[in-house]
C-alpha cells in the first residue's frame, strides 16, 4: 500500500504529478503541518487548489509546539543539530501505525539528489536507516530522485507551483522561520537562536 508524504513544496507536488502520470496508486496524502507557518492562508488555499487539481482529500497532521519543545529542549534546530524535520516525520510514522497498524507501507517522498549533498545518499542509505529511527518496518521510494527541476516538471504538466515560493523569495518551504530558508540561513547561531524565541 502507497502512501504520499506531502509538504507543499515543489518536489512533493512533482511526486503527485509522477503519479498521475504513470498511474501509480496510493491509499493515502498525509501532511505534518509546519511549526512555525508562513503568515497568511496561502499554504490552506495552495492545498485546496492541489485537492481539486488531484481529486484527493490531504491527511492534514496538526503541530504540537508542546511536543516540539519537549523534543528540540526549546532550542534553534540547528542548535545543535535541525530536529524539527524530524519531529515531523515522528509524527507521520506514529499516525501511520496508529492507522495501519503492521500492514506493508511505501511511504512516496518528494526527495531529489540535487537538493543537496546530504540528499544524494539518501537511497544509498537503504530503508533500515529511516525504520531504525522511527520504529516502523516501511519502504521508501523516491520516484523523481534523479530529476533536475521539479518545478519545471510541474509546469510542464499544468499544475500550479506554491506561491509562497515568489512571495518570500525562497529557495524551499517549511517553517518561516527555518535556517534552511531564507536570510535567516546566513545569520550567526546566537541570532537564529534569539529569532525563533520571539515564536515559542
Amino acid at each position: 500500500m502507497n502512501i504520499i508524504s506531502y509538504s507543499g513544496g515543489a518536489d512533493s507536488t512533482a511526486v503527485l504529478v509522477y503519479c498521475r502520470e504513470n498511474n501509480v496508486p496510493y491509499e493515502e496524502v498525509v501532511y505534518s503541518e509546519d511549526w512555525f507557518p508562513y503568515p497568511g492562508n496561502y499554504m490552506r488555499k495552495y492545498f485546496d487548489y492541489i485537492e481539486k487539481e488531484f481529486n484527493i482529500k490531504i491527511t492534514w497532521l496538526k503541530n504540537d509546539i508542546k511536543y516540539w519543545l519537549e523534543k528540540n529542549k526549546g532550542h534553534h534546530p540547528r542548535l545543535p543539530h535541525p530536529y524539527c524535520c524530524r519531529v515531523k516525520s515522528e509524527i507521520i510514522a506514529n499516525y501511520l501505525k496508529e492507522k495501519y497498524n503492521d500492514l506493508e507501507l511505501t511511504l512516496i517522498m518528494g526527495i531529489r539528489s540535487a537538493e543537496s549533498w546530504k540528499r544524494k545518499n539518501y537511497e544509498d542509505r537503504g530503508d533500515w536507516y529511516w525504520n531504525k529511527r522511527f520504529g516502523v518496518n516501511y519502504r521508501y521510494w523516491y520516484p523523481i530522485f534523479k530529476f533536475a527541476d521539479a518545478k519545471t516538471y510541474c509546469n510542464i504538466h499544468g499544475v500550479k507551483i506554491n506561491p509562497l515560493y515568489d512571495i518570500h523569495g525562497v529557495r524551499r518551504l517549511g517553517c518561516n522561520v527555518c535556517y534552511k530558508c531564507g536570510e535567516l540561513r546566513w545569520k550567526p547561531k546566537d541570532e537564529q537562536q534569539s529569532y525563533l524565541e520571539a515564536y515559542l
